[in-house]
C-alpha cells in the first residue's frame, strides 16, 4: 500500500490543466506557436532593430560585439542620438537591454554555431529577440492569472484574460511590434502586482527585495511607469482610517522600505555611470535635449481617448470595461480601487500632456498598452457581475447577452485591426475619420478605394506639435 502511495506521488497531477484559466493560457501558447509570424511587419530578410527598438537594444551589441561603440556599420546608428561632441549613443535607458539579454545570448550562441555574423544584428539575433518578446508577454499572462485568481473565480479569471490578451493592444504588441517595451512592461507589472499582494499579506525581506527589483526595472524601461508604485503605496487604502493604518504599517516596516530604496538605486547606478561617461552628467534626458517636453496646461485627454488618429477607446473599445469596472470593485478587490484609479487618471493626464500625445508611428494609444495588467482588475470586477452574480443568472438574460456580444465583437475588432495595421491598412500616424471608416472591416484595397484612402490621410505637423501649437491634430 505504501509503495502505491509512493508511486502515485511520482505521477504528475494534471488535474489543474482542466481549469478554464489554465486552458486559456495553454491555448494562447498554441496560438502563438502557429500564428506568431502572421502579425509582424518585418521579415527574415529584414530585421527588427529600428527606431525605438534600436535604442533599447543597442547597449548589447555595443558592449559585446562592437568594442563599446554605438557606431554600427549597418545603419542602426541612424536611429540613435548624436551628442554635441559628435559621439553616437542610445537615447534610451538600459532596462530593456536587461530584459533582452537572455535571448541576445541565445542568438549569439546560434549565430556562432551556424557561422552567422556575430555583430548582434544578424538573423539569429533578430529571431531570438522576437520569440523571446512573445515569451515575456505569455509569461506575464501566467503571472496575471495567478494574481486575478486570488480575487475572482476561475470562470471570471479566464474570461478576463481572454479580454486582456485578445481584446486589447497587448495582442498586437505581443506579435507585431513585440520588441517594443509594452509586452515586457506587462510582464513586469503583472509580477509587481503579485509581489505587492504577497508583501502586504506577509512582509519579508525576500519579498521586499522582489518589489524593489521590479519597480526599479519598470522605471528603468519607462521612467513614467514609476507611477505604478502608487498601487503598492495605496494598497488597502479605502478611507481615512485605512490610510492611517497603512502609514502605521509602513512606519513599522521602515527597514523594508529602505531595502527597496537601496535596491532601486543600485539597479539605476550603471545608468548614471553610463550618462556620466558619455555626456559628462550623472543625469541626462535625451528627450529634453531634443526639445521634447510636456505641455502641462494643454492635456489632450479627449484626443487620447477618442481621436481617429490614435484614440485608446476608438481602437480598443473593450477598454471601456476598465473604466466602468472601477465602480464594481468590491470586497477584497476594493483594496486596489484607489490605487488603480489614481494611477489610471495620472497616466491619462501625463501622457496626454506629452508633446507627441499619439506617440508617433504605432497602433492605437500604445502608451497605455502595459496598463492592462492592473486594469484587468476592474475588467474582472464588471465581468463577475455579468458572469457570476445572481442578478444576471441565466445565459439568456438580456444584459448578459449584450455584454457577451460586446466582448466578442471587441475581440474580433481588435484582432482584425491588428492584422490591418500589420499590413498597412491602418496608417501608423495619419489616420482620419474618413480613412478609418474607408478601411473598416476591409483587408485589401485596390483601385479607387485605395486612392481615396491615401488622399484621406492627414500627416501630423511635428514641428508645430514640438512647439506646443495646434496640438488638436
Amino acid at each position: 500500500m505504501n509503495k502505491v502511495k509512493y508511486l502515485s506521488r511520482l505521477i504528475p497531477d494534471f488535474s489543474g490543466l482542466s481549469k478554464p484559466s489554465v486552458m486559456l493560457i495553454i491555448f494562447c501558447f498554441c496560438f502563438s506557436f502557429f500564428t506568431m509570424d502572421l502579425w509582424r511587419k518585418w521579415h527574415f530578410t529584414q530585421n527588427n532593430f529600428q527606431w525605438d527598438v534600436a535604442n533599447y537594444y543597442s547597449y548589447l551589441p555595443a558592449k559585446f560585439c562592437n568594442n563599446d561603440s554605438f557606431k554600427f556599420s549597418n545603419g542602426v546608428s541612424d536611429f540613435l542620438q548624436v551628442l554635441p561632441n559628435g559621439e553616437i549613443v542610445t537615447r534610451a535607458t538600459y532596462g530593456m537591454a536587461i530584459m533582452y539579454s537572455p535571448f541576445f545570448a541565445l542568438g549569439y550562441k546560434i549565430a556562432l554555431n551556424q557561422k552567422s555574423p556575430l555583430d548582434g544584428f544578424s538573423e539569429p539575433f533578430s529571431t531570438c529577440l522576437h520569440w523571446g518578446s512573445i515569451f515575456y508577454s505569455l509569461l506575464g499572462l501566467i503571472l496575471l492569472r495567478n494574481f486575478l485568481i486570488k480575487f475572482y473565480s476561475e470562470r471570471t479569471t479566464a474570461f478576463t484574460l481572454a479580454i486582456v490578451f485578445f481584446g486589447t493592444m497587448l495582442f498586437y504588441y505581443t506579435y507585431g511590434d513585440s520588441e517594443m517595451t509594452h509586452g515586457y512592461l506587462f510582464f513586469l507589472i503583472s509580477a509587481f502586482l503579485l509581489a505587492c499582494y504577497k508583501w502586504h499579506n506577509n512582509v519579508t525581506i525576500g519579498r521586499s527585495v522582489v518589489v524593489g527589483v521590479l519597480i526599479s526595472l519598470i522605471s528603468l524601461i519607462r521612467p513614467t511607469e514609476i507611477l505604478v508604485g502608487l498601487i503598492f503605496v495605496l494598497w488597502g487604502v479605502t478611507d481615512l482610517n485605512s490610510l492611517k493604518v497603512q502609514v502605521s504599517k509602513f512606519l513599522t516596516n521602515w527597514s523594508h522600505l529602505v531595502i527597496m530604496l537601496v535596491i532601486f538605486i543600485l539597479i539605476w547606478i550603471p545608468q548614471f555611470i553610463f550618462w556620466k561617461n558619455h555626456t559628462g552628467s550623472y543625469f541626462y534626458s535625451s528627450y529634453a535635449t531634443n526639445g521634447e517636453k510636456f505641455y502641462w496646461n494643454d492635456p489632450q485627454v479627449l484626443n487620447v481617448l477618442f481621436s481617429y488618429r490614435k484614440g485608446w477607446i476608438t481602437y480598443t473599445p473593450l477598454i471601456i470595461l476598465s473604466f466602468i469596472g472601477l465602480f464594481f470593485l468590491k470586497g477584497e478587490a476594493s483594496k486596489l480601487k484607489i490605487g488603480i484609479t489614481f494611477v489610471l487618471l495620472l497616466n491619462l493626464y501625463i501622457l496626454s500632456c506629452w508633446w507627441d500625445w499619439f506617440f508617433g508611428g504605432c497602433f492605437g494609444a500604445r502608451g497605455f498598452c502595459q496598463h492592462i495588467a492592473f486594469l484587468a482588475m476592474p475588467i474582472a470586477a464588471v465581468s463577475t457581475y455579468f458572469l457570476d452574480s445572481d442578478r444576471v443568472a441565466t445565459w439568456f438574460h438580456p444584459l448578459k447577452f449584450i455584454f457577451l456580444i460586446f466582448v466578442f465583437s471587441g475581440i474580433c475588432l481588435n484582432i482584425g485591426q491588428s492584422y490591418q495595421y500589420s499590413r498597412g491598412y491602418i496608417h501608423f500616424n495619419s489616420m482620419t475619420k474618413e480613412s478609418y471608416w474607408l478601411v473598416f472591416g476591409k483587408y485589401s484595397l485596390s483601385g479607387a478605394p485605395e486612392g481615396n484612402y491615401w488622399k484621406s490621410l492627414k500627416e501630423p505637423d511635428y514641428t508645430k506639435l514640438k512647439n506646443g501649437a495646434d496640438r488638436n491634430q
